[in-house]
């Protein structure tokens, strides 16, 4: 796992994004949080080049965009100029401390892509979680700095925002178990 991606996460975690809509903690002697987002919006496609894998979007409120679609995406052909895509994107993040040797959540990725039936407009919907546990290495409480060591090594200082608290109940040697998932669905409607 790569560093970014480990400050990303440690950071969305114990900082408490600013943008989440549900954030709650447990009453359990050891913290826990989780904060969850949904957004979704309505793009129009002004558009499209089959050739390159390329879609041109507008939302009524944005500016275009132009995006690269994948390979994966079997029926690209069936978009056209005008469609409108829905899309909702929800994106979580929960963490929790345990104290050395607890039994926690191996460190990986899992991801699923599940598409619409065939003669139906392209759509879908794409999950990605990943798990990740890393090591405090050092907790600088004047400064509100976590220092973190992930699982291949890699090392990220993080920003502990003030409403985790005082930061007593973590300390050097604790686990801390981030799970970071990701999903986005899409639909095509013809206007």
């Amino acid at each position: 796992m790569k560093t970014t991606v480990l400050a990303i996460l440690a950071a969305a975690a114990l900082l408490g994004a600013a943008t989440s809509q549900v954030s709650a903690q447990t009453n359990s002697a050891m913290p826990h949080k989780f904060y969850a987002q949904t957004n979704s919006v309505v793009a129009t496609v002004e558009d499209i080049n089959y050739d390159k894998r390329e879609i041109t979007l507008k939302t009524p409120d944005g500016p275009k965009r132009t995006f690269a679609v994948s390979e994966d995406v079997e029926r690209f052909p069936a978009i056209k100029k005008g469609d409108k895509i829905r899309m909702t994107y929800y994106e979580s993040v929960a963490i929790s401390l345990s104290k050395p040797g607890s039994n926690l959540a191996p460190t990986g990725e899992h991801t699923a892509l599940l598409s619409s039936d065939p003669g139906k407009k392209p759509g879908g919907t794409a999950v990605s979680v990943v798990d990740i546990t890393a090591t405090v290495e050092k907790v600088d409480r004047e400064k509100r700095e976590v220092t973190l060591i992930g699982p291949e090594g890699n090392v990220a200082i993080v920003e502990v925002d003030p409403s985790v608290g005082n930061l007593e109940h973590i300390k050097k040697g604790d686990q801390i178990a981030i799970s970071h998932t990701k999903a986005l669905a899409i639909s095509i409607d013809t206007p």
